[in-house]
C-alpha cells in the first residue's frame, strides 16, 4: 500500500511542469513566461487557459504588450482578446478591434475597460448612439465589479474606470453643443475624485459657450487654492484672459498674458532644455517619476508639479506597482541555491523589468513633452488675444468712444446661480468644501459711452 502511494506522489512530481512549479511558489511572472513556452505549440485546453486568466491575475496583463500577436491570437481568453482589440484599436484596425472586444466576457475583470476602448472606436467613426451605449455599459459594469470587490484598491480602480465614462459622456455632449447637459455630467464627478481637478477646466469652458464668464473665471480661481498648486494649465490662462476680454475688461486680460509671457515662458523655456538633453534616454524620466532621492532632477519647482499630477493618472500607479511585484520576485529567486536555475531566472525578469521601466519612462517623456509643448502654443494664442484688444482699443479712439469703466469690481447681481446653489463671499481664503463652485460677479464693460467734448468742432 505504501509503495502504491510512492507511485503515484512520484508520477504527479513527474508530471508537474516547470511553470506549474513556480506558480505554486508564487514566481508569477517567471510561470507565465515558461507557460507560454511549454504551451504556444500544444493544443489548449479549457483547463490551460483558465490557469492562464489566473496567472494574468497576479502579474496584470500588461506584460502582454511583449508578446507577439500571433502568439497571443492562439490563446482564447478575455484578458488576451482585451489585449489584442486594443492594440489594433491603436493601430486602427477597428473592425479587427470590436471583434476581439465581443469576445471578453461580460463578468470579466476588464469588460468595463473594455466598454470604454469601443466607445472611443464609435467615437471615431461618428456612431454616437453606439459609442453612448457602450459608455452606458462601462459605467454600469464597474459599478458592479466595484461593488464586488473587497479590496480597497481596487475599488478605487473600478471608480475611476467609472468616472473616465462618466467624464466621456460630459465631453460628447459638449462636442454636440448642450452645454448645459454637459455641464450636469461633469457635477457627477464628486471632488474626491483624481479626474476632477481636470474636468474644472472642461467645465469652464462649457460655462464660456454658454456666455456665463463670471463662472468660466470662478472655476479658473479654484486653481489658485494651495491644494491644487501641482496643477498649472497653459489653456487656463488662455480661457481666463478671453473671459475678460468678452467682458471688454481688456486691462485685466492684458495683466494675463503680461504675466504669462515675462514669468511662465521663460521658464518652461529653460525647462524644455534641460530635459531635451535627456530624451534619448531610456530611464531619465522614469527616475524623475520614481526616485525621489535624485534631488538633481526632482529641484525643478515645475518638475515637481508635472511629476505629482502623473503619479495620479492610474496607468502609472499599475505599471509602478507592477515594477514593485517583479522586484519582490528577484529578490525570492536571489535566494534559490541552484545556480544555473537563478541566472536562468533573473534574466528573462531583468529583461521583464526593464521593458516596463522603458514603457513608463517612455510615456512619462511623451506626457511631459506635451504638457511644455503647449505653452508656446497659447503664448502664439494670447498674442492673438493682445492684438484683438489694441484692435478695439484703437477703433475706440478713432470712434471718440470710451467703455463704462467706473464700474465696481463685482457685486451679487452679477451672479448667476440656480435655486439650488447657496451663495457665500470670498474672504480671502479657499476651503476645500468651496472649492469648484466659484463665481465672480463683474459686470460687462461693453457698453460704450461718448468721450466727452466728442461733439465740438463737428
Amino acid at each position: 500500500m505504501k509503495y502504491f502511494i510512492f507511485m503515484i506522489l512520484s508520477f504527479h512530481a513527474m508530471s508537474e511542469t516547470l511553470s506549474q512549479r513556480y506558480e505554486k511558489d508564487k514566481y508569477y511572472y517567471t510561470a507565465l513566461n515558461e507557460y507560454f513556452l511549454e504551451t504556444y505549440d500544444k493544443h489548449k485546453s479549457k483547463e490551460d487557459l483558465e490557469r492562464l486568466e489566473r496567472l494574468l491575475y497576479f502579474t496584470g496583463i500588461e506584460l502582454l504588450e511583449d508578446y507577439e500577436t500571433k502568439l497571443l491570437e492562439q490563446y482564447t481568453t478575455s484578458s488576451t482578446s482585451f489585449i489584442l482589440g486594443r492594440r489594433f484599436a491603436q493601430s486602427k484596425q477597428y473592425k479587427k478591434a470590436l471583434s476581439y472586444f465581443e469576445k471578453v466576457h461580460e463578468e470579466h475583470r476588464y469588460f468595463p475597460e473594455t466598454q470604454l476602448s469601443k466607445s472611443k472606436i464609435y467615437g471615431d467613426q461618428a456612431e454616437s448612439l453606439k459609442e453612448s451605449e457602450a459608455l452606458e455599459r462601462c459605467k454600469a459594469s464597474s459599478v458592479k465589479q466595484e461593488n464586488q470587490i473587497e479590496s480597497v484598491k481596487i475599488k478605487r480602480y473600478y471608480r475611476m474606470i467609472f468616472e473616465i465614462c462618466q467624464v466621456s459622456i460630459a465631453r460628447e455632449l459638449y462636442k454636440k453643443g448642450n452645454f448645459r447637459e454637459s455641464i450636469n455630467a461633469y457635477d457627477k464627478i464628486t471632488k474626491n475624485s483624481y479626474k476632477w481637478p481636470y474636468i474644472i477646466l472642461e467645465k469652464a469652458w462649457a460655462y464660456y459657450q454658454l456666455g456665463d464668464y463670471n463662472r468660466t473665471l470662478g472655476l479658473l480661481l479654484t486653481y489658485k487654492s494651495p491644494l491644487l498648486e501641482s496643477y498649472f494649465f497653459p489653456e487656463a490662462e488662455y480661457l481666463a484672459a478671453l473671459s475678460y476680454f468678452r467682458l471688454c475688461l481688456f486691462e485685466d486680460s492684458l495683466i494675463i498674458a503680461k504675466q504669462y509671457d515675462q514669468f511662465y515662458r521663460p521658464r518652461f523655456t529653460e525647462l524644455y532644455k534641460v530635459l531635451d538633453k535627456n530624451r534619448a534616454s531610456q530611464n531619465y524620466f522614469y527616475g524623475l517619476m520614481f526616485n525621489s532621492t535624485d534631488e538633481s532632477k526632482n529641484n525643478d519647482p515645475f518638475v515637481k508639479q508635472m511629476i505629482s499630477r502623473l503619479k495620479k493618472q492610474i496607468r502609472y500607479s499599475l505599471d509602478f506597482n507592477t515594477v514593485f511585484k517583479i522586484d519582490q520576485e528577484i529578490k525570492k529567486i536571489l535566494e534559490i541555491q541552484d545556480k544555473a536555475e537563478r541566472y536562468h531566472l533573473l534574466k528573462h525578469l531583468i529583461s521583464v523589468k526593464e521593458n516596463m521601466i522603458n514603457k513608463i519612462n517612455y510615456n512619462t517623456k511623451t506626457d511631459i513633452f506635451n504638457f511644455l509643448e503647449s505653452v508656446p502654443f497659447f503664448s502664439s494664442e494670447l498674442f492673438k488675444v493682445n492684438l484683438e484688444i489694441i484692435s478695439r482699443k484703437r477703433d475706440l479712439v478713432y470712434e471718440k468712444h470710451d467703455l463704462t469703466s467706473n464700474r465696481s469690481r463685482g457685486d451679487y447681481s452679477n451672479v448667476k446661480r440656480s435655486r439650488f446653489e447657496q451663495f457665500w463671499t470670498f474672504e480671502g481664503a479657499f476651503w476645500a468644501d468651496e472649492l469648484g463652485d466659484y463665481s465672480l460677479g463683474l459686470k460687462s464693460n461693453c457698453e460704450l459711452k461718448e468721450v466727452e467734448g466728442s461733439r465740438e468742432g463737428q
